[in-house]
């Protein structure tokens, strides 16, 4: 009767382990993606404001290009990042690679927080600034590969979407957290001190985050083993995965622009464009936001049921680029609140739930010995030539054209571009 009973406690207590250590596994593995998030999430909100306080000699809307090209600099240097960080990962380990992204993060993000505004050091001011940009966007290039797959080799078969999702709902809990954040010291702070100080309140935050991280991963168990790493990983993948890389990189393009276009730009779209107050545009993310993360869970679940990825991916890829158009011109004609939360809210729900499918898609497709490598330039390539480019070009391209549906022609573009991309994509068996 005792052996019977430590047995039941025992088989009762099984599950309850595997949901602890999968609750690390996420912490660990996602708090780096959630920062960097966060803290492009903070500097697209805030544009206006830290183009005027580091390039103030060039006039309002020249200090606003300034300020999204810095911006956008961030991200150029990536590809850069994931081959160094890719690389090292798949020679010495994740672990090891985490640790260092993390802490570049972090020394970048201090940078930016803390650098006096052109008024008080000049030029040095933007320099700094940049510099900072440069080294988070280095660090990020390695950061998402390492981690993702690390936590797709931590976790069992049968969990693994849902474990992996969270990278992405992370990113949608940073988004979040950045849409709060944003919201209440604009509607709070009085508009002399948020321009004075106030701003970096929001980088702040998100830098008390990195020691937390920091922690967590160095209590991480190491994933790979090192003795039966690749000489080059590069050069083997190169030699032998050149397509899937390539339609990899072409599959994110979508995804980046649902993001860094309908979570991080449309705010100031808004704004801008609409004439919606602040406020009333950080509602607006903070709703898509909520919808990133509950849905994109729920993507890793479903990836997990159905064994197949692409099947998932040919819906869910399809149906935003047909429906952005209609939603952009409503909103374009009506300029109603409801009409920008459907927008933004129903547009992610819709693309989010083939996230699971969709990392699991590019992880499965790639041996061990080059899988960080190749999801780091995958994903690096892919944001950086949206989430870096996407802003500053639909940003010319509404002052030179004059139309207000510019944004949404630049993701049914980048629609066709991903979507031609999966159907020629060659689904591996789960690994």
């Amino acid at each position: 009767m005792t052996m019977h009973l430590e047995a039941k406690m025992a088989s009762e207590a099984r599950p309850s382990q595997a949901r602890q250590s999968n609750f690390k596994l996420i912490m660990a593995t996602s708090l780096g993606s959630g920062l960097e998030v966060y803290d492009n999430t903070i500097f697209s909100y805030f544009a206006i404001v830290i183009g005027q306080q580091f390039f103030a000699p060039a006039g309002d809307y020249g200090a606003l290009l300034l300020s999204v090209s810095v911006f956008a600099i961030g991200f150029l240097i990536r590809p850069l990042g994931s081959l160094y960080f890719g690389s090292m990962a798949d020679r010495r380990g994740r672990k090891s690679t985490l640790l260092l992204t993390i802490l570049l993060m972090a020394l970048g993000v201090l940078l930016i927080t803390l650098c006096p505004p052109y008024s008080r050091i000049g030029v040095a001011a933007p320099i700094i600034l940049l510099v900072g940009r440069l080294l988070q966007g280095f660090s990020l290039g390695g950061e998402f590969g390492a981690a993702t797959t690390l936590a797709m080799e931590s976790s069992s078969p049968r969990s693994r979407g849902h474990v992996v999702s969270w990278q992405t709902a992370c990113q949608g809990a940073a988004t979040l957290a950045g849409a709060l954040v944003a919201f209440t010291l604009t509607k709070y702070v009085p508009p002399e001190q948020f321009h004075s100080w106030g701003w970096r309140v929001g980088f702040a935050i998100g830098l008390s985050i990195a020691p937390v991280g920091l922690y967590i991963r160095s209590q991480m168990a190491e994933t790979f083993d090192v003795t039966q790493a690749a000489g080059t990983p590069l050069t083997d993948l190169w030699r032998d995965y050149r397509r899937p890389v390539t339609l990899g990189i072409l599959m994110m393009l979508l995804n980046s622009a649902l993001l860094y276009i309908l979570v991080l730009y449309m705010p100031t779209y808004l704004m801008q464009q609409l004439h919606f107050p602040s406020s009333t545009s950080y509602l607006a993310s903070i709703v898509s936001s909520a919808v990133l993360l509950v849905t994109v869970p729920l993507s890793g679940r479903l990836a997990d049921r159905i064994p197949r990825r692409k099947p998932i991916l040919l819906v869910s890829m399809l149906l935003p680029p047909v429906l952005v158009y209609p939603l952009f011109a409503m909103l374009a004609n009506t300029q109603a609140l409801w009409q920008a939360l459907l927008l933004m809210g129903g547009m992610m729900a819709v693309a989010s739930l083939g996230s699971g499918a969709f990392l699991l898609l590019l992880l499965e497709a790639f041996p061990a010995k080059v899988r960080a490598s190749a999801l780091s330039i995958i994903y690096s390539v892919g944001v950086s030539v949206v989430g870096g480019c996407a802003q500053l070009f639909v940003t010319w391209l509404i002052r030179v054209s004059g139309d207000p549906m510019s944004p949404a022609w630049f993701m049914m573009g980048c629609g066709a571009i991903s979507y031609t991309a999966l159907l020629m994509f060659r689904e591996h068996k789960s690994v």
